[in-house]
């Protein structure tokens, strides 16, 4: 950096020091196969439905931003898969390329809800349902702000005759067996600060997706819906921040099998729901925060940790109150199956702890009260939208 004084010239030495992050993840797995954590430790903590193992994933594969990722996983889930990632493969560096493909078996699945529950069978000697699936998808980026995404996939699905003759609905026309391909296509604009924990900027996203292309003779699923959604992210104060987002996804025509049915109570919720399912064809969403800066991000040097890459803990600390709501249609529920959170408004409110900490992670502790009048406290990790 130069700067004129007084004729002369002045020189300054800027010296910027980086460390490098952790590249080759040996990285343990353990998931739960209900909703979410939560309505796992309700139920018992049983970790015959929990699913365990390991994943190898190398983060700039070659020295050119290529992932590649190999996981094996036990348990209620026994599945084994890859993924191979390369960010550009043209001249002018906008369009990239992802592969996967995973098999996966279980030995139990969900196969209706009632009362806003799901409902389990299991089959201890023998596996109940497979599932294979590869796609291709590519990734088309302009600029830093915008990109687009087509995936095109291929699904394979088994079930035994007894998943059948309990839920006739859970495939098309009773069968036990679904395969098709589909294709997505995906526009993002991202003007956010930070992707692990926004304070600021805005999302974008619009999705059309269809199952079924009719490219093949027993390719018996006809299925098309639109998603999108907004996000708002706005700093009020030095240290408090207020967010916002809205979802939707409208999905016409007949409805689909109970396997493509999932709504809200998943990784898409409201909360101070999260012990409940809500099926259903459509749904909008809606989400809003306040929150005070308790911390500032730190950083702290863990002396008694000899690796580099992991002596050195970024922190932070955030408070807020919230308030979420939502709607689902479902045009197939029964008043005899007890689903009565579909077709009616959801609403809750409720206040929180977020801890922001290294490698982007984020827990969330947050006490919620529904429109029911139940109220409960609950655990997630990720930023709340």
């Amino acid at each position: 950096m130069n700067a004129s004084d007084s004729g002369s010239i002045r020189r300054i030495n800027v010296k910027i020091t980086v460390r490098e992050r952790w590249y080759t993840w040996p990285s343990p797995v353990f998931d739960v196969m209900e909703q979410n954590l939560n309505t796992w430790w309700r139920n018992g903590h049983n970790l015959d439905r929990a699913t365990y193992g390991f994943m190898i994933t190398r983060y700039n594969f070659r020295g050119r931003k290529e992932t590649v990722a190999l996981i094996a996983r036990f348990g209620y889930s026994q599945q084994i898969g890859g993924q191979y990632s390369i960010p550009f493969v043209d001249k002018k560096r906008t369009l990239g390329v992802t592969l996967t493909a995973l098999y996966t078996k279980n030995h139990e699945v969900f196969l209706a809800t009632r009362n806003n529950l799901l409902v389990f069978y299991k089959d201890r000697d023998q596996h109940i349902r497979s599932d294979f699936s590869a796609s291709m998808k590519f990734q088309y980026r302009p600029g830093i702000y915008y990109r687009q995404t087509l995936d095109l996939k291929f699904t394979d699905l088994k079930v035994n005759s007894d998943v059948i003759n309990l839920a006739p609905d859970y495939f098309t026309d009773t069968a036990t067996r679904m395969r098709y391909f589909s294709v997505s296509y995906q526009l993002v604009r991202d003007y956010r600060d930070a992707r692990y924990y926004p304070l600021s900027g805005t999302y974008t996203d619009l999705e059309i997706t269809r199952h079924g292309l009719g490219l093949l003779k027993d390719e018996n699923l006809n299925l098309t819906f639109i998603a999108g959604g907004f996000r708002k992210y706005q700093p009020l104060t030095s240290r408090i921040y207020a967010s916002a987002m809205v979802r939707f996804r409208y999905l016409p025509g007949q409805a689909p099998p109970f396997y493509h049915q999932r709504a809200l109570g998943f990784s898409t919720y409201v909360r101070g729901y999260e012990y409940y399912v809500i099926d259903g064809q459509s749904y909008m969403l809606f989400k809003s925060s306040v929150k005070y800066q308790l911390m500032k991000p730190r950083t702290y040097n863990v002396k008694f940790l000899p690796v580099e890459k992991f002596n050195m803990l970024h922190l932070a600390m955030y408070g807020g109150i919230f308030c979420d709501g939502g709607y689902v249609q479902n045009r197939t529920t029964l008043p005899s199956q007890g689903n009565t959170l579909a077709n009616s408004w959801l609403l809750s409110f409720g206040a929180g702890i977020d801890f922001v900490t290294y490698y982007d992670l984020v827990f969330r502790f947050e006490c919620a009260v529904n429109h029911l009048g139940e109220s409960g406290y609950f655990l997630h990790m990720g930023a709340p939208f």
